[in-house]
């Protein structure tokens, strides 16, 4: 197989191997993952594109791969925020104010989420809650991209209002 045969087969896969790595990486991780792992997949891909004949639906081996890259990018992530977890393992007496210090930090971000207005704050949790720009568009009757320029209004606004009250203190 040849590189415009290989591009033309790439082009054609990649918004849905995209679209599965993004839901894969939807709470975890941030969108450059999801790219980084369609990458990989197109990579692995290239490197059996003279086997690819072989197979009866190449479009479900490049997903099969997909979602094998997703995995081992999220194992390897977890295996190292485990090993962070044991080196920098707090005494118990710590912990506690480590405890006290997150409920205030919950608390402070509660009150600033109550001073969002009422859709950017409905939007900022489905989003927090892992929904799609466009699940999220849907349910508020706006277009996707109205969504997105929205969801990033609130959280400027919220880190606004959150800097205001460290500043205060």
């Amino acid at each position: 197989m040849d590189s415009t045969v290989f591009q033309h087969i790439a082009t054609a896969y990649r918004p849905r191997l995209l679209s599965l790595c993004q839901r894969f990486f939807t709470r975890q991780e941030v969108a450059c993952d999801a790219e980084d792992a369609v990458q990989e997949t197109l990579l692995r891909l290239w490197l059996m594109r003279d086997r690819l004949g072989e197979y009866r639906s190449p479009e479900s081996l490049a997903t099969m791969i997909a979602k094998n890259v997703c995995i081992d990018m999220w194992r390897l992530s977890h295996a190292h925020h485990d090993s962070l977890d044991e080196t920098l393992s707090v005494p118990a007496d710590e912990q506690a104010d480590h405890s006290a210090i997150a409920h205030d930090v919950q608390r402070m971000i509660s009150q600033a989420m109550l001073r969002l207005p009422a859709t950017q704050r409905r939007m900022l949790v489905m989003r927090g809650e892992g929904m799609t720009m466009t699940e999220i568009a849907a349910a508020c009757a706006v277009t996707p991209a109205s969504a997105k320029t929205m969801i990033c209004n609130a959280r400027r606004l919220l880190m606004l209002l959150l800097k205001i009250r460290r500043d205060k203190r």
